[in-house]
């Protein structure tokens, strides 16, 4: 029997084998899951689990070429410092683990400056209008470089 899964596009053959999890495999030419026929719906959600990868993105992060860290304050120091205490190096990485295009990112629109941004962890982190890198903290921010041929 042949059953499709209209949510993730596979499709998922019952075949003949011993009643194992280890027995389901993701046949990757033909975008398949090849099941036991003997398995129970605890077994085979167990083993949709298992084959399914996660959603990844194609393409690899960019990588930066370098980084220094700031001596004074300035906006670009203020973007950086916003993300990186959201988990993300910058605006770059968010935007290619996030699958959203830069203009995308919630700005307040009086100043420019990031106003909320998907925490690496889960969750949202809100910033204020106002400046938030402190003096005290720009040895805490990294800005990065990239080389301009890759990108």
């Amino acid at each position: 029997a042949v059953v499709s899964t209209q949510s993730t596009g596979k499709m998922i053959v019952s075949g003949q084998g011993r009643r194992s999890i280890e027995s389901c495999q993701l046949s990757p030419s033909k975008n398949e899951i090849v099941l036991d026929p003997n398995l129970n719906a605890t077994e085979v959600e167990h083993c949709r689990r298992k084959t399914n990868t996660p959603s990844q993105p194609s393409s690899p992060a960019p990588q930066p070429s370098g980084l220094k860290r700031p001596k004074q304050w300035s906006e670009d120091v203020e973007e950086c410092y916003r993300f990186q205490t959201a988990g993300y190096r910058d605006i770059r990485e968010y935007c290619h683990v996030q699958g959203v295009h830069d203009n995308e990112v919630r700005r307040w629109p009086h100043n420019g400056y990031v106003k909320m941004l998907l925490n690496r962890k889960g969750g949202y982190i809100y910033f204020d209008k106002a400046r938030e890198c402190q003096d005290k903290d720009l040895h805490k921010c990294k800005l990065f470089n990239y080389n301009t041929e890759n990108q």
